[in-house]
């Protein structure tokens, strides 16, 4: 039995109501001290508190830019469903310095003021970090086994540190690894499916050389056709030789490939890129092609809502001291045009991959009114601006934030006493239109919804040497191996006895209906029936593979006879499954001449591979000499009677 969550009894949580703070609200500075006064662990407390009781999953909204938060979310919901347990899980970018681990998840426990586990995911990473409030976990060190067990991950997702999460408490061997944590072995990199979930793919864009090698792999494809078109051709041109005609077709084969190799060739070159750039979040990179030109809204709307009680808003996840930041948002307000601030803790994953431009523009568009939006990335020491309806004045203010385990409590609000100057001059004009940051049409471009070109090393290191280097040689190995391959094949191996009764028959079926239909005047009728004769004879005897092909042959020249088709009787003696022949010629295996159909005649000396068949225990060439039907060439050198072959039947 795997090792379970036990809910403490007796504990009971105690929630305190606040409700009635609403109604102490006081003037608008109160509210704006208020707002500033929400930290990380109330923030994400009050977010899990509006989740489904005993099941609440929240994906971090920084982390709209790569993922798709509702779904997540679900999948997240679902997986720790199992352990049977409340559970409240919150899940963020990696952000030491913005959650302090179990210090942080307690305080958010504390608030939500409900038992259960309380776990911290951080995208990319394999660290996570548990409390358990009225519950029992299994053992002490729940989080070093799952970082244990995660540490062949590489940017693990959230989902899967959430599989690993429940994966390692519902493990039977939980108790062990407990005990012996140097020992825990790493999860099994073989999904269910059996695929490997460590290695990236051949065309994976996270991987080095990822670009080159789609063009090694377009090159490869396009010389190795060229090569095998001109092979082709050759071994054609060979065939036709000893005949006066031009081979039919050479242009309409050469040029086909070679326009298939140019396709090839330009359809990897064009899709590669796509195939190969970045990919984000399909169902909100979409939204990156229309204003406000990010991939998700739920911030920037808390943002202009927090701007109706002070042009300063601070972000809940700001960590350290709020002291002093009203008196900064009032001196916002005595410039000559309003200026909107937003103290921001910003994350390459979030809806404006972490640059400050881009969401001062997002938040210009989304307000709407006259002014200069400025945005302050409290962790990279960034501004961003925008200005709508007012000129800039060409200075920027330079900004360095305090860290937050800053022992001053107010050093933030110190850092930002520049800011109401730098933009306090700014002159109204209301030609002034917010302007597009470029990082916008660069994240486009790398949406998979947009086609380019393809990536470094396509060209020079892939495409190049595919095309000129490995394309053909692996076209004249491929070449090789079926030319000789299929010569080998047709030496070493007999064809198949069930084929050939099987067309015996029916070629035998066929005779006597046209036999049935013939006039009795039909010319040649006498030689088709002396022909059915014998043929009969073989096929109602104990026929062994070459009785079968002897029938085949008399089979299809009787119906030659009475069709009138027939204007020679001798067969390719190469192979008398090819026909009538049409001339003489020496096959490789011996130095006579004899019978060769057209096909086989155009063929050089050494492709002229006979037919082999199985007698009894042995693989013998069908024209032997040592049976009736080699030495008679199928009744074609001399007359073939019925009791010639129930002679060599009995005598067999």
């Amino acid at each position: 039995m795997p090792p379970t969550l036990i809910p403490r009894s007796g504990r009971l949580s105690i929630i305190v109501s606040c409700a009635f703070l609403s109604l102490l609200a006081g003037p608008s500075d109160a509210r704006a001290e208020a707002l500033h006064d929400i930290g990380p662990a109330e923030y994400v407390a009050d977010l899990l508190i509006a989740e489904p009781e005993g099941e609440a999953v929240v994906i971090g909204d920084m982390l709209a830019g790569t993922h798709d938060l509702e779904d997540t979310a679900d999948h997240v919901r679902e997986l720790f469903s199992d352990l049977g347990v409340p559970f409240h899980v919150y899940a963020s970018p990696s952000m030491p310095y913005t959650y302090e681990g179990r210090a942080f998840l307690s305080e958010v426990a504390e608030r939500v003021g409900a038992d259960g586990l309380y776990v911290h995911i951080a995208d990319g990473s394999p660290r996570v970090r548990t409390v358990a409030v009225g519950v029992d976990t299994p053992v002490e060190d729940v989080d070093g086994l799952v970082g244990a067990r995660a540490r062949d991950e590489e940017h693990p997702s959230i989902e899967t540190i959430a599989e690993i999460y429940v994966e390692t408490l519902l493990d039977p061997a939980l108790e062990e690894w407990a005990e012996n944590p140097w020992h825990v072995p790493p999860r099994d990199p073989l999904d269910e499916e059996g695929g490997d979930r460590s290695s990236p793919g051949l065309l994976d864009p996270d991987r080095p050389g990822a670009s080159a090698d789609a063009g090694l792999l377009v090159g490869t494809v396009g010389g190795a056709l060229i090569i095998l078109a001109v092979v082709r051709v050759r071994v054609l041109r060979r065939r036709y030789r000893a005949s006066k005609e031009d081979l039919p077709g050479t242009g309409v084969v050469v040029g086909a490939v070679a326009v298939a190799a140019v396709l090839a060739i330009g359809a990897g070159a064009a899709t590669s890129g796509s195939v190969l750039g970045r990919s984000e979040n399909p169902a909100s990179v979409r939204r990156l092609s229309s204003p406000p030109h990010v991939t998700s809204t739920e911030r920037i709307d808390r943002i202009v809502e927090g701007w109706g009680d002070t042009p300063l808003y601070v972000d809940p996840h700001v960590q350290g001291d709020r002291i002093g930041l009203t008196r900064i948002g009032a001196g916002l307000e005595e410039g000559t045009v309003p200026v909107r601030a937003a103290l921001m803790v910003q994350h390459g994953s979030d809806e404006s991959a972490g640059v400050p431009d881009v969401l001062a523009y997002a938040l210009a568009h989304t307000y709407g009114e006259e002014g200069v939006y400025v945005v302050l990335d409290v962790i990279g020491g960034r501004v961003g601006t925008a200005f709508v309806g007012a000129r800039p004045t060409g200075e920027d203010f330079d900004w360095s934030p305090p860290r937050p385990s800053d022992p001053d409590g107010a050093a933030l609000a110190e850092s930002l006493h520049g800011l109401a100057d730098a933009f306090g001059d700014t002159a109204p004009d209301p030609t002034v239109e917010p302007r597009v940051p470029p990082e916008v049409e660069e994240r486009i471009a790398r949406s998979p919804d947009v086609p380019r070109g393809p990536g470094p090393g396509f060209l020079s290191d892939g495409l190049l040497p595919g095309l000129f280097v490995v394309g053909p040689l692996l076209g004249a190995a491929l070449s090789a191996a079926h030319l000789f391959g299929t010569r080998l094949v047709r030496r070493a191996v007999p064809i198949r006895g069930r084929r050939l009764r099987a067309q015996a028959e029916r070629e035998a079926r066929r005779m006597l209906e046209d036999l049935e239909r013939a006039p009795n005047r039909t010319p040649g009728l006498s030689e088709a029936t002396a022909e059915a004769d014998v043929a009969l004879a073989a096929l109602n005897g104990d026929p062994d593979d070459l009785d079968l092909l002897g029938v085949i042959v008399l089979a299809r020249r009787a119906r030659g006879r009475l069709s009138g088709t027939v204007s020679r009787p001798s067969v390719c003696m190469l192979d008398p499954l090819h026909g009538p022949a049409e001339g003489r010629g020496r096959p490789r295996h011996t130095r006579r001449r004899i019978p060769l159909c057209a096909e086989c005649l155009r063929l050089p000396e050494e492709e002229r591979v006979p037919l082999l068949l199985r007698i009894g225990s042995r693989i013998v060439f069908h024209g032997t000499a040592e049976r009736v039907w080699g030495r008679t060439w199928y009744g074609t050198r001399e007359v073939l009677e019925r009791h010639m072959v129930e002679e060599e039947r009995v005598a067999r």
